[in-house]
């Protein structure tokens, strides 16, 4: 019996044929091209699987659909009318965006060490400065990274800070919970969490944050973790780190933030995510001291998704569990 997939998330040319060369039972349909606002209308009487942000608006109209695998790592835009409740199985991306969000990171440590627009000035002005004068990087061995959510980002994030020779500890809800799950890249992040020299509970995020240099948010946006970083966290904070959100705006106080970069209690923020996206001109993130601001593309490929898909399918026409199933009490 035929499974029919439709794909409402462009792949490519070659990924699509990779997924329909792994059984001939798969039915796959694009609409990837479709308007905006296509979900809300979706009919479809044969669809069984859909790869798309959300659930279709009327399920009456897809009286077949059993499974939602969405490309975002993260499914809180979902929890408001959350498809798992509708009788969906859901599944996400956790994992595929883990290598590039992990290299962003490590890029970012890099260049708060390496005084590259001094250096590209001088260049510019064709000057060579006093030895005296010359600016210096800084380097980033022995010192310590925070990482906020240890599951496929920042595990990856985890092993790249190791091999700089950075030291890591690792926050968790569930500290206990060692061993990774879900999908992952083949020699990619710490799947039995070896590498953090500690593995702490939220509630010891303030006192963690007090000896870091770098405390780094990868962990999903939930109920619980929603303004879970805050004032707090950025008084324990040593005036010399740096904040680096790649999760979402959300999980962060927002006004507690802006509050800690102009007092200059924290050395800065690098942020590749905000509560409101994207930014108006008129926003005050722009304008804040010391901050980087990226328009959230630490995670932006679609190059690994296809790995997850395929394997999901494969498992599903299989019969077999799949990978990365949204957990209806964790939120993810």
């Amino acid at each position: 019996m035929s499974v029919k997939v439709v794909l409402g998330s462009e792949l490519g040319e070659a990924s699509v044929r990779r997924l329909r060369a792994i059984s001939s039972d798969l039915e796959i349909e694009e609409r990837w091209a479709s308007p905006d606002g296509w979900l809300r209308d979706f009919a479809d009487p044969e669809v069984e699987v859909l790869v798309a942000g959300a659930a279709p608006g009327d399920l009456r109209r897809t009286p077949k659909l059993k499974w939602l695998q969405t490309p975002s790592a993260g499914v809180d835009h979902l929890l408001a009318d959350p498809p798992w409740a509708k009788g969906l199985t859901v599944t996400n991306a956790r994992g595929v965006y883990a290598v590039p969000i992990a290299e962003y990171v490590l890029g970012a440590v890099l260049r708060l060490a390496q005084p590259w627009e001094t250096w590209a000035a001088d260049q510019a002005g064709r000057r060579w400065p006093a030895d005296e004068a010359i600016a210096e990087p800084a380097v980033i061995r022995g010192r310590t990274a925070v990482v906020v959510g240890y599951g496929g980002a920042g595990r990856e994030t985890a092993r790249l800070l190791d091999a700089a020779g950075i030291r890591v500890v690792a926050i968790k809800f569930r500290p206990d919970v060692l061993a990774e799950g879900g999908f992952r890249l083949p020699g990619t992040g710490d799947p039995e969490g070896r590498i953090p020299a500690a593995i702490l509970p939220v509630d010891r995020l303030a006192e963690a944050a007090s000896g870091a240099d770098y405390v780094i948010l990868t962990l999903p946006l939930t109920s619980r973790s929603r303004g879970l970083v805050g004032e707090d966290v950025f008084s324990a904070m040593p005036s010399h780190a740096w904040l680096i959100n790649v999760a979402r705006g959300e999980v962060v106080d927002g006004a507690a933030l802006e509050r800690a970069l102009r007092a200059g209690s924290i050395a800065g923020a690098i942020l590749d995510v905000f509560a409101a996206e994207p930014l108006t001109v008129d926003s005050p993130a722009w304008g804040l001291p010391n901050a980087v601001v990226t328009p959230h593309v630490s995670g932006r490929t679609m190059r690994y998704f296809a790995d997850l898909l395929g394997e999901n399918l494969r498992r599903w026409v299989a019969g077999e569990p799949l990978l990365n199933v949204v957990d209806r009490e964790l939120e993810y």
